[in-house]
């Protein structure tokens, strides 16, 4: 299955970190991946912008996807 998640607001739906099963959160909501991949702790799961870091820059979050994109890149050729 693949799934883009687009969200706007202030902070990041409750539901979608609880639907994610298994992915670690810091329990506010936030889903945890690495800065520089985007990867959860999740196989074959990534996340970025304000559900990882909370609100923050649309700029921030486009680097995110960025990262995001060429690390899934990479797991896909792998």
């Amino acid at each position: 299955m693949d799934t883009v998640v687009l969200a706007l607001g202030y902070k990041p739906e409750p539901l979608l970190s609880r639907s994610v099963a298994g992915s670690a959160s810091d329990g506010s909501g936030l889903i945890a991946a690495d800065p520089e991949t985007g990867r959860t702790n999740r196989q074959g799961i990534w996340a970025g912008g304000d559900v990882v870091t909370g609100a923050n820059t649309v700029v921030r979050a486009m680097v995110a996807g960025k990262h995001a994109a060429k690390d899934i890149d990479r797991y896909l050729r792998s």
